[in-house]
């Protein structure tokens, strides 16, 4: 199968992530395409793939303005093909089912700015980068963390990807991508 992976990226770990998919897939046997969307303005023709998977981290509520752009710039030829998305939040490791569930308002608000809806969804962890953060930044994200009961340990960084369940989420889209085909 040919499949398109488009992501952007703001502290690295989607790209980490990305890398990690298109490795898995490659190593599977399929053709796949991997673009920065910083660095895209135009998506493969639709004719040249047969699924495509778009990953993005949520930063304040919303996605990278570089990946909504793409998506919009590109609609037509996204939703040609079955789409998935991979959303990267810390959210997504929270116990709080609230915080969590508000990750797919993100979801629906990126799919109604642009006009690409993925028929799957995956919420994956990030990491929190304390080495690589200014000191606001680090003493942010402690506080917030040390309220969640997670690590407040600020001389290394801690990531919380559950590449498993990434994993048995990529086997499964690419699975059902060829049941999809024609249908949206």
């Amino acid at each position: 199968m040919r499949i398109l992976l488009v992501y952007a990226t703001v502290e690295g770990q989607t790209r980490k992530i990305a890398t990690h998919v298109a490795e898995r897939l490659s190593g599977s046997g399929h053709d796949i395409t991997l673009i920065d969307a910083t660095n895209a303005k135009a998506a493969p023709a639709a004719d040249s793939f047969d699924a495509s998977i778009l990953l993005a981290p949520v930063h304040v509520g919303t996605f990278p303005a570089s990946l909504r752009h793409f998506a919009k710039a590109n609609v037509e030829a996204l939703m040609a093909r079955p789409g998935a998305f991979i959303s990267v939040s810390l959210a997504a490791a929270s116990a709080d089912k609230g915080e969590v569930a508000e990750i797919a308002g993100y979801v629906d608000k990126f799919s109604k700015e642009t006009g690409w809806w993925p028929v799957s969804v995956h919420n994956a962890a990030g990491a929190l980068k304390f080495t690589e953060y200014d000191f606001f930044r680090r003493w942010m994200l402690k506080r917030i963390a040390e309220k969640e009961g997670g690590p407040t340990d600020t001389s290394r960084d801690h990531e919380f990807t559950d590449w498993s369940a990434l994993d048995a989420f990529i086997d499964g889209f690419v699975a059902q991508a060829p049941t999809v085909a024609g249908k949206i």
